[in-house]
């Protein structure tokens, strides 16, 4: 696969990639592949998700199958002290204001009745944006959480528990593009740049 010239690649961070098998476009939003995989004349081809620009602008790439487009996936710090849980939850919003995610990402901070450590902040995102996000978390956050635990089941029942929600917001993400309708992105696959 040889990826069209792409200016400023560090744009496309967190967005997708995809490989028509004639030919390539870059600047994809995972709801735009939804498009392209419902559609019988491009179901056929091959999704990445550009989640690293290296010096010199090397673009690396992740394969993305269609079950993770629409999957969620999260994790969640767990403190035994709520001070210790409120400074986690600052921390990270401070990060991700100093350096956006390119990525949406959902974060509550939460004390639960009957779990130990009951204090918990949870980030929750497309499955198909694990690997920045924990790339992001390494670089930018001081190890958060006694505990951490990951998964979106475990997620949602930590969640859905009894207790007290103390914060929640999306993080800033530093790509906020808007979906286009399903029209435009049929219209423009042989466009090399979507955006």
């Amino acid at each position: 696969m040889k990826l069209p010239f792409i200016p400023e690649p560090e744009r496309y961070v967190g967005l997708y990639v995809y490989d028509f098998g004639t030919h390539v476009s870059v600047g994809y939003t995972a709801a735009e592949l939804c498009v392209l995989r419902e559609n019988a004349a491009h179901r056929r081809g091959m999704a990445y998700q550009i989640y690293r620009v290296g010096d010199g602008g090397a673009i690396e790439l992740c394969g993305v199958g269609a079950e993770r487009l629409t999957a969620r996936e999260a994790i969640c710090f767990l403190r035994v002290e709520g001070s210790d849980a409120k400074r986690d939850y600052d921390a990270v919003c401070a990060a991700a204001a100093a350096c956006p995610l390119p990525c949406v990402v959902q974060i509550q901070l939460a004390r639960l009745r009957d779990f130990d450590p009951p204090h918990v902040m949870g980030l929750s995102y497309a499955a198909s944006a694990t690997h920045i996000v924990a790339g992001w978390l390494s670089r930018h956050t001081d190890r958060p959480g006694d505990q951490v635990v990951a998964g979106a089941d475990t997620y949602a029942t930590l969640m859905a528990s009894e207790g007290e929600r103390i914060r929640s917001c999306q993080l800033p993400a530093l790509l906020d593009y808007e979906d286009r309708p399903a029209s435009d992105v049929l219209r423009s696959v042989h466009e090399p740049l979507q955006r």
